[in-house]
């Protein structure tokens, strides 16, 4: 993409959205201007740390807002931590949530804001594979702001968020119809310092969400226009990224990216994310790297039922070809050149859990929407496979 694409400007689709290298000096005079004067700011403990969100901090408190950070949480949220910073924002006294990071960060922030103000439902009463509360019985939602700081979870114009429940450690998708972020500040500054391999993770991650997206069924064009454009730009983002972390331009392109793949996944996911909610709310392993191993042996199983999809992914991209092979071998070529390994059980998952894991995998959401029907028995067979190798 050109380097105009450098210039900052702003969206209001699907939520407001304001985008540009530097935009986040924007941040306290938006906060501000939302009426949040004490926000709680929600970032992962290593993220926290960085010079970036320091930065932030003392960008808001130079503005008179009172922050408080919190940052007790897994890189997969749990229920019980998600409640802990519930009660955290209410006994400091937040009129606000800003979420700072990747999809960890949001997902707390987002379970966090849906549950601090609730006397009358808990937070398994947003899941979405059940009835919605009664909206009689629901408090005020807490204003989320959402500024991401890794290129790959696409989470920041959507309210839903993935938790671990510590009862049976699925990961679950929680979520409410009236419940979104005020506002999203995409700024590809602060994804300069990510390191190789957060780099590699959460881009692959957008990649991953573009092309399950797009396989979904149905006729959507928004979200199909919006996932073939994402894989365009971080098809050739991607590797100029993880050379050179300090190319702002291709840095700006993967943000961009990612954020319309996660417009795109409004239409539902697949077979692979079905699969690494589980495998990450069991080992409480990367999001993204769990999608990526994962990834080649779903487009082997979905073969047959891609049709026409599997064209326009492949020119999507860039492949050598316009048909699954070519679309296949350029995603073993980009996770090799990544350093994916091959194999669930190089993340750690045990063979005595392809059952578990499987029946798991079952009740997630992403399986209904995978272009090919899954049985559990095909399910079961599939992740024993996927042990030794994915590709």
């Amino acid at each position: 993409m050109p380097e105009m694409n450098l210039h900052s400007g702003y969206w209001d689709f699907p939520v407001p959205i304001y985008y540009g290298p530097g935009s986040i000096r924007l941040l306290p005079k938006l906060v501000l201007q939302h009426g949040i004067n004490r926000p709680l700011l929600v970032s992962d403990e290593a993220t926290a740390r960085l010079p970036i969100v320091q930065a932030i901090v003392a960008q808001l408190q130079a503005a008179t807002i009172e922050v408080t950070s919190h940052n007790d949480f897994s890189a997969n949220p749990t229920d019980e931590e998600c409640h802990t910073g519930a009660k955290r924002l209410l006994e400091a006294g937040c009129d606000g949530i800003i979420a700072v990071g990747g999809g960890s960060s949001m997902d707390a922030a987002k379970a966090i804001g849906l549950i601090a103000n609730q006397k009358q439902v808990t937070l398994w009463d947003f899941d979405t594979e059940v009835p919605p509360p009664d909206a009689r019985s629901l408090a005020p939602f807490v204003p989320l702001v959402c500024v991401p700081t890794t290129s790959g979870t696409g989470a920041e114009t959507e309210g839903t968020a993935m938790v671990v429940n510590t009862h049976n450690f699925e990961k679950r998708c929680i979520y409410h119809l009236d419940y979104h972020p005020i506002f999203a500040l995409l700024d590809a500054e602060l994804t300069l310092g990510l390191p190789r391999n957060l780099t590699s993770w959460t881009g692959i991650d957008a990649i991953v969400h573009a092309i399950e997206a797009y396989l979904v069924p149905g006729f959507h064009p928004l979200c199909d226009g919006a996932a073939l454009q994402s894989l365009r730009l971080t098809a050739m983002a991607l590797p100029k990224v993880v050379n050179n972390g300090h190319d702002l331009s291709a840095r700006n392109d993967m943000q961009i990216g990612a954020c319309l793949a996660g417009v795109a996944f409004k239409k539902g996911l697949g077979m692979v994310h079905a699969i690494s909610h589980m495998v990450g709310g069991l080992y409480n392993t990367q999001h993204g790297l769990t999608n990526a191993v994962l990834l080649p042996a779903v487009l082997r199983f979905n073969e047959s039922h891609m049709g026409n999809k599997a064209v326009e992914l492949a020119r999507a991209c860039g492949a050598d070809s316009d048909d699954f092979e070519g679309l296949y071998a350029w995603v073993i070529t980009q996770l090799e050149a990544l350093d994916i390994p091959n194999g669930l059980a190089a993340l750690g998952v045990q063979s005595g859990d392809v059952e578990r894991l499987a029946s798991m995998a079952m009740n997630d959401g992403g399986m209904p929407t995978n272009p090919r029907p899954v049985s559990l028995a095909e399910c079961q067979l599939f992740i024993a496979d996927a042990m030794a190798k994915t590709w």
